[in-house]
Order: C-alpha cells, then structure tokens, then sequence
C-alpha cells in the first residue's frame, strides 16, 4: 500500500479505477461493458449511493411478486428474486395446495444461499447439491435443512430468456431433485458466480469466481427445458 500512495503521488493524474483495479486486487481490469454468457474479464462497476428511503424501500421489496389460486386445484407463483424475507414468503405461499407453479420467467438471480434455501422447501436437504469450480478445483454445496417442512406435492417450473443465474441453478435442482417438470424457454445461461470487491467510494469490481454445476444437469448455454408452456396452461396464466 505505501508504494502504490507513494506512485499516485508522483503521477500527474489519479489512477483509474482500473489501475486500481489491477494494483489492488492483482486482476486483469478488462472492462466488459456488459454480462455475457461467460466471463471474459473483470467487470467495473460504479457504486450506486442510496439515500435513507431508497434503502427503506429496497428492503420492502417483494421476492414473490404474484400469487393466484388457478383452476385444478393449482396455485401459481412468481418468484423474481431472492430476498431478505423469501423463505418467509415462500411458506406462506405454499400453505393448503397440493399442486404448485413456480414461475421464475422474470427471476434474474441474487444470493446463492437464500436460493439454496428456497430449494429446500421442496427438497429436503441435499448433500452435494452444486460443485463450484474454480481453477479445476471443486467445492461441494449442499442445499441446507429448510427451516419450515418440506413441501411436497406436484411442482411445474416456467423458464424463459430472462432467468438468470441462482434462478437457473433453482430450476435445475427443483428437476432434478423434486422431481419438478420444466417448461418454457432455454434459459440466460449464466453458469458462474461473481465476486465483488470494493475498489473505493465510487468503485467496486465483479470477479469471476468460479462456474456452477449441478450434477446430472447442463447449465451452459442455459438450461433447456422438457417442453413449451402448452397453450392451455398458458391462457389460465394471470397476465399481469
């Protein structure tokens, strides 16, 4: 650190934040303007400062943002994200029906652990759940003990363009451990994790950290469902 106040110092000009991007963390500063499907260099990424009601309002928000009794006996409900309150969400969203649809079309990701949570609820603990690999070293991830029962009953799962990340990881363990049929669109495809490092105030860097497996299941290049949304059950979707 001494040395790197003691260049800036003698620079005409600040570093930029990819300089200190590199000096600091020791990464390759890339800048890839956009998320592809695969990493290909550190993303820099100016820090949002949210003021007191921003914050207020962020933590209110909605992980299941919709759900609607259908007819058959069915209750449909969308998932866009995982929030603080989720697990709580999800328990009572679940509550008196046998027969669930998970609706992740719009479900863009968020943290790894609150997702394995979720899939818990209809799971039930499950050793060796996802690997994490990095640098041909794998670390085995287990979907934990849900804090409520485990639901059981019939579970159809809609994917589409737009779920991404944890979202994918999610349908893929509801298939291939809670025996869920999926039905929709191949998925984003975003096989790997980002890890976030603070550069300064205004700064922070997104570093590839590993990609996601599950195994028995292909998750590059998106997750490729068992079929379309049929006709019918796509009329008795709530529009809104």
């Amino acid at each position: 650190m001494a040395l790197l106040v003691a260049s800036s110092l003698a620079a005409p000009h600040p570093a930029s934040p990819a300089e200190l991007a590199s000096a600091l963390l020791g990464v390759d500063p890339s800048f890839a303007p956009q998320f592809g499907r695969r990493p290909y260099g550190t993303i820099l990424q100016r820090t949002r400062h949210l003021d007191v009601e921003t914050i207020r309002s962020a933590g209110g928000r909605l992980s299941i943002t919709k759900v609607a009794d259908l007819a058959g006996g069915r209750r449909l409900v969308r998932l866009d994200g995982f929030g603080r309150a989720v697990d709580h969400e999800l328990g009572a969203a679940l509550r008196s029906v046998g027969q669930v649809i998970l609706d992740l079309r719009h479900n863009r990701g968020g943290i790894l652990r609150r997702m394995l949570r979720v899939a818990g609820r209809f799971t039930g603990p499950v050793p060796g759940a996802l690997k994490l690999v990095a640098d041909e070293q794998a670390t085995v991830l287990a979907v934990p003990r849900p804090s409520g029962p485990v639901w059981h009953g019939r579970i159809t799962v809609l994917v589409g363009p737009l779920t991404i990340s944890s979202g994918e990881v999610l349908a893929a363990l509801l298939r291939r451990h809670a025996g869920a049929r999926v039905l929709g669109e191949r998925t984003f495809g975003k096989d790997y994790v980002l890890r976030v490092e603070r550069i300064d105030r205004d700064w922070q860097a997104l570093i590839p950290d590993g990609r996601i497996e599950v195994p028995g299941e292909v998750l590059a290049g998106g997750l490729q469902p068992d079929g379309p949304i049929s006709d019918q059950l796509a009329a008795s979707l709530p529009t809104n």
